[in-house]
């Protein structure tokens, strides 16, 4: 499981490095930058010397992200509304809907929610963490030597199990959407080499990637 993973999302940071370098668009480099990280990280938690990584700078980055790509979600939403309403007011050209994969509002939300699930299993594996709210609820230090482990088993607690399980689901119902989208890009002729087809294809393997790591938390 720890090589699946760390091959499988070290090709997914390599993607997000080759489209951070290639793009223009200061937007698009910032969302690249976040994916590179999460791809990265994804690869640390799998090995024992991730448990030596600060748990805060990493909860900052990915918050940063979540509203990051939430923000863009809600603008891009915006957006939309507006373009809609000028359709109706000046004719059906004005207001066609964007056809760029990252000016999508859908597309945003599911990348906010991969950095949430990113928050999420930081706060409920980072061996800190857990150590000091076993701690801080005084069942005792007898739990602290578990944070030389590879991954920290923590007992979940119920908004841990729910919110969890909701991550999962909207992580699982993106990368579904993903793959549609991808499939769509073939049909009419598009090619996973290009930019629109490997964003799909690496947005597809994310969201299925995190949803996969969310499952394995919550059954083990």
């Amino acid at each position: 499981m720890q090589w699946i993973v760390t091959v499988s999302f070290a090709a997914l940071a390599a993607h997000s490095l080759w489209r951070l370098v290639t793009s223009r668009q200061v937007f698009a480099v910032t969302g690249y930058l976040c994916h590179l990280g999460m791809n990265l990280v994804m690869v640390a938690m799998v090995w024992p010397w991730w448990v030596r990584l600060p748990a805060p700078p990493q909860l900052a980055f990915f918050v940063l992200a979540a509203v990051f790509f939430a923000a863009a979600a809600g603008w891009y939403q915006a957006d939309a509304l507006s373009r809609g309403l000028t359709a109706g007011s000046r004719g059906p050209t004005t207001g066609a809907p964007r056809a760029c994969h990252h000016e999508s509002p859908g597309t945003q939300a599911v990348h906010a929610v991969m950095m949430l699930a990113m928050v999420w299993a930081v706060v409920v594996m980072h061996p800190g963490l857990t150590a000091s709210r076993t701690l801080a609820t005084g069942h005792g230090a007898g739990r602290a030597h578990h944070t030389d482990h590879a991954v920290a088993h923590a007992q979940l607690s119920g908004w841990s199990t729910v919110s969890g399980a909701v991550l999962l689901a909207a992580l699982a119902v993106g990368g579904t959407v993903f793959l549609v989208g991808l499939f769509r890009h073939l049909r009419d002729g598009g090619s996973v080499r290009a930019h629109a087809g490997s964003d799909l294809l690496a947005s597809s393997a994310m969201s299925f990637g995190m949803a996969a790591m969310c499952w394995l938390m919550l059954t083990s």
